[in-house]
């Protein structure tokens, strides 16, 4: 008669946790190697993302500046070169400083209440709020 005993092969059990232990160990580095891939990627998409943002918002700036420019333009050929003696923004505002004489009618029927106006002995000030030129002219 033969009688076997089974005991515990330690080899087999070593070599079972050894290649789980590997297993585990190769998903954590793929997991690292793909995090960072996305993390890169995702890097890029918000450089990608911001330049355009900026460059859409150097865009609008521009356009803004132009119809200001054109609005001045208009405004001065409304009251006579000859008459304007400056044009500039300051705070929100188009100032535009021209002579006493000058006539200021057709201005006030352009802008009605919303230019606000200054006589002094020597000069008009005439000053026209931007927000309401942007609101009534600018289309995105």
């Amino acid at each position: 008669m033969i009688v076997i005993i089974k005991g515990k092969d330690y080899k087999r059990v070593g070599i079972k946790l050894l290649s789980l232990l590997s297993l585990f160990v190769m998903f954590y580095f793929y997991y690292q190697h793909m995090s960072d891939k996305f993390r890169t990627q995702n890097d890029q998409l918000v450089n990608k993302l911001n330049i355009t943002v900026e460059t859409k918002k150097n865009n609008e700036t521009i356009a803004y500046e132009k119809l200001i420019y054109k609005e001045a333009v208009v405004i001065v050929d409304l009251l006579e070169q000859i008459n304007v003696q400056s044009v500039e923004v300051v705070k929100e505002r188009l100032l535009v400083v021209c002579d006493y004489n000058t006539n200021i009618e057709p201005l006030m029927i352009r802008y009605g209440v919303n230019a606000l106006i200054k006589n002094t002995s020597k000069n008009i000030k005439i000053a026209i709020d931007l927000k309401t030129i942007v609101e009534n002219k600018y289309e995105k």
